[in-house]
């Protein structure tokens, strides 16, 4: 079978979704989904918990959920990419279908190969000194180039997909799909399409996302909601306080983390019992919203340099949510990887080496503390999904 891939976080799977699935399926047999975990790219928690989006993503189609770690999920576009495609890479995926504001692969390629020129890299280091967050960064090195287009987040992270690709051996054709109706973090609604971002919004503001979603997703998402079993990045802020407070030293070693930074947050964690407070303290112009958050989910979850460092050279493990028929079918298939796949965590520890094992241990006990705020029942086993159902 031929096997084309989706990066995805489902969070959560709505109409939108929905369309890039129907639009990735034609070019594979089967469509494989690579979702991150727990917590998120832009340094947030999951609304609702990774067992439920997976079981989501198969009842609207997907045939193979895989989970993206949490030393991936929680990263730059880059590592974040690095993380989804070696992914789809060990799971011999032959193309990957992405959004993009433009969908015009061509030039997304054209600029992933600019981006690799080393007076490109200078300008770029250039614009980060002088304080600007890298989206704005990236298109102002566009500018020097001549090129006036801006850099969007999405075009962006094609644009990473395209420079993993060639770093993992570059055997996966990239397919860019024009996003529809919405921006990434509009709160429009066009069409019956919203971005997560504005379903989230309406799920904290009490508001019907029934239209926005397909029936198979609302009839879960809505007992989640109703059961108040759904979370955002305030709920966790006693447990990040406490790490910032309690582990000052050690936070050196985080992540994306900058000494000077480092002391702001600990002098504004010091006071500031409320999250609003101290997030609108902790703001800055040097950074995005998307980085600090960042930043507080590595201080959280304890996610180093060394962790990150370790990660881009070597994906360490896949792990399988589920399938359906099909999607196990497909796995069977995949006989002697050098990535080590498996659908169950019984004797994992013969199965990996000590690092690869110490990496899933990290993953595995960031859900846990995900379920100290959202709490759910952790499986032991991939969900299986009949294709009918």
């Amino acid at each position: 079978m031929k096997a084309v891939g989706v990066i995805v976080e489902y969070n959560p799977f709505h109409n939108g979704h929905k369309l890039h699935y129907e639009r990735a399926k034609k070019y594979g047999d089967i469509v494989i989904a690579v979702m991150s975990g727990d917590f998120l790219q832009r340094g947030e928690p999951a609304l609702i918990d990774r067992w439920k989006r997976a079981e989501i993503a198969l009842k609207n189609g997907i045939d193979l959920v895989v989970e993206l770690p949490i030393f991936y999920s929680t990263q730059s576009a880059e590592i974040f990419a690095k993380g989804g495609i070696g992914i789809l890479k060990a799971l011999k995926v032959e193309t990957v279908v992405f959004g993009s504001e433009t969908g015009d692969i061509e030039r997304i390629r054209f600029r992933a190969k600019l981006a690799e020129n080393e007076e490109f890299k200078e300008r770029l280091k250039y614009e980060l000194k002088s304080g600007v967050s890298y989206p704005t960064a990236f298109s102002n090195c566009l500018k020097f180039f001549k090129i006036e287009e801006e850099a969007q987040s999405n075009d962006i992270l094609g644009i990473e997909y395209i420079k993993s690709i060639e770093h993992w051996g570059g055997e996966i054709t990239p397919v860019a799909i024009k996003r529809e109706s919405t921006g990434y973090h509009s709160n429009e609604i066009k069409g019956g399409i919203a971005s997560a971002t504005g379903i989230r919004n309406r799920v904290f503001s009490k508001e019907s996302i029934e239209n926005l979603v397909p029936d198979r997703s609302y009839e879960i998402l809505n007992t989640l909601i109703d059961e108040n079993r759904v979370c955002r990045l305030e709920d966790f802020y006693p447990l990040i306080r406490y790490r910032i407070l309690s582990s000052k030293e050690s936070l050196k070693e985080i992540q994306d983390i900058e000494e000077g930074y480092l002391n702001r947050l600990y002098e504004v964690a010091k006071s500031e019992s409320e999250f609003c407070n101290f997030f609108e303290n902790i703001k800055s112009k040097r950074y995005t919203l998307g980085r600090i958050q960042r930043i507080l989910i590595h201080i959280l979850l304890d996610i180093t340099k060394e962790i990150t460092e370790k990660t881009k050279v070597k994906i360490p493990y896949v792990r399988v949510l589920g399938f359906n028929k099909k999607g196990q079918k497909y796995l069977k298939s995949l006989k002697d990887e050098e990535v080590k796949i498996f659908t169950t965590l019984k004797n994992i520890q013969k199965k990996l080496e000590k690092e690869e094992l110490a990496l899933l241990e990290k993953n595995e006990n960031a859900s846990k503390i995900y379920a100290m705020i959202n709490p759910y029942i952790d499986r032991k086993i991939p969900i299986m999904v009949d294709e009918d159902e």
